[in-house]
């Protein structure tokens, strides 16, 4: 079995072009019916609001009807949100149509089994399979109803997991990345107490993400700093990452979020990925706290959560997953943990980030259309070259990306920048020889 249609997290791909069309929607809408549901059974849907949503939408609605399945779509909604009203309605499983961080022309599906988790590689492959082989229509066509008021069970979640925060007096600044957070986050947030300005928070389909969100805080940076703001938030297009601003008008990443959390939760140990900082892991370590690393992906992350016990885990790029509360990364509540966390310490959010030295760490990323190129000798001859090159004083991660095709270069040394941008230069050319 294959799982050439899925990356990282769920498939992704330009909207328009298969399968991200409307004959390869439907198709996964098929597989999907076929594979988790028994006819008459429901699944929700929903999507961020980008313009190649809704036909996105309505084709999987198709293919989901087609086998019998009840679909019930909740409209624009956060991935987390669709994850967590995927676990509460005791569904058969959860679709979401978003494209997360990626800009406007790019869109994907993500699938959520019953109980709102993620899907194995074994699931994923068994659905890579049914979408390319095509299965047959149940004797009874399904049926399909909206119905939008179900982000309101999510929102009162968000709230109700602050376990009675209050923020009264707290001026925050909060960058809705044009995306699904769009309102939902403001709501959340001013619910609790907090003075909100709100940031890129009126999508028409085509800004979302656009030098704004969690991929692009220079403008979140400039508002905290400006509007002397104590904090900043941000999410990307479909909020299940978190980046923050501290005071100080610094962007905190998510090592950073990770740390602050573990330490003030007495977490025995974290799950992080291959891409988390050297310097987070040795903090952590002074304080007690064991780290384990997966690959990249929330869902490897999840996985190694269920592996290890922890209660804690997430990816430098603002995936934090609490799988006490969530079985997936959350923007929001993560925030509205991180926010709990400061106000039970006596330290501000910059305070806790200068408690993590972090390395230099540089990434670029240059294009990889075919990504079996990686894993030819003369390839991963340079690599093992240059990885033992930096031993002793720094750390080279390459790997293909799981949501668009280019091969993301990750270099943590002094030197970062320089020694980034040379290696990817020289790898460039070795895969242009070897294409």
């Amino acid at each position: 079995m294959a799982r050439e249609l899925f990356g990282t997290d769920g498939v992704r791909g330009k909207a328009g072009e298969y399968p991200l069309d409307s004959e390869g929607a439907m198709a996964i809408g098929s597989a999907v019916g076929q594979l988790f549901c028994q006819p008459g059974d429901q699944v929700l849907i929903g999507c961020d609001p980008r313009e190649s949503s809704a036909g996105l939408v309505s084709s999987l609605t198709a293919g989901l009807i087609r086998q019998g399945v009840s679909v019930l779509s909740v409209g624009i909604i956060t991935t987390p949100g669709l994850a967590y009203l995927t676990r509460e309605s005791k569904v058969a499983a959860g679709v979401m149509v978003t494209a997360s961080h990626n800009p406007f022309n790019y869109n994907g599906v993500k699938v959520f089994d019953g109980t709102g988790g993620k899907l194995s590689d074994d699931t994923e492959h068994q659905l890579n399979d049914l979408i390319e082989s095509g299965v047959a229509p149940a004797e009874q066509p399904g049926s399909s109803a909206l119905d939008e008021s179900l982000i309101k069970h999510y929102e009162d979640f968000l709230v109700s997991s602050s376990e009675g925060l209050q923020l009264h007096g707290l001026k925050l600044a909060v960058d809705m990345a044009n995306g699904s957070a769009s309102g939902l986050a403001q709501r959340v947030f001013e619910r609790l107490g907090a003075q909100v300005t709100p940031l890129f928070d009126q999508p028409d389909g085509r800004n979302i993400n656009d030098h704004c969100g969690a991929t692009d805080v220079t403008e979140l940076e400039r508002v905290v700093s400006a509007q002397a703001c104590d904090l900043g938030v941000a999410f990307d297009g479909d909020a299940d990452r978190l980046i923050m601003v501290d005071g100080q008008g610094r962007a905190v990443k998510g090592d950073y979020l990770l740390y602050l959390l573990a330490v003030t939760g007495h977490t025995k140990g974290v799950v992080a990925t291959v891409m988390s900082n050297l310097g987070f892991e040795q903090a952590l370590l002074k304080q007690g706290i064991a780290v384990e690393r997966t690959a990249v992906g929330d869902r490897y992350v999840l996985e190694g959560l269920e592996k290890t016990g922890y209660e804690l885990g997430g990816e430098q790029s603002g995936h934090i997953v609490l799988p006490r509360l969530l079985q997936t990364g959350d923007g929001i509540l993560a925030a509205v943990q991180v926010l709990k966390a400061l106000q039970g310490s006596d330290k501000s959010l910059a305070q806790w980030c200068d408690e993590v030295p972090l390395l230099p760490q540089a990434l670029v990323n240059i294009e990889l259309t075919d990504r079996q190129l990686l894993d030819k000798p003369e390839i991963q001859q340079y690599i093992e070259q240059q990885t033992q090159q930096l031993a002793g004083r720094g750390r080279l991660l390459i790997r293909p990306s799981g949501t668009e095709p280019l091969a993301r270069v990750m270099v943590e040394a002094p030197q970062a920048e320089a020694e980034a941008q040379r290696i990817s230069s020289e790898l460039a050319e070795r895969l242009k020889g070897a294409a």
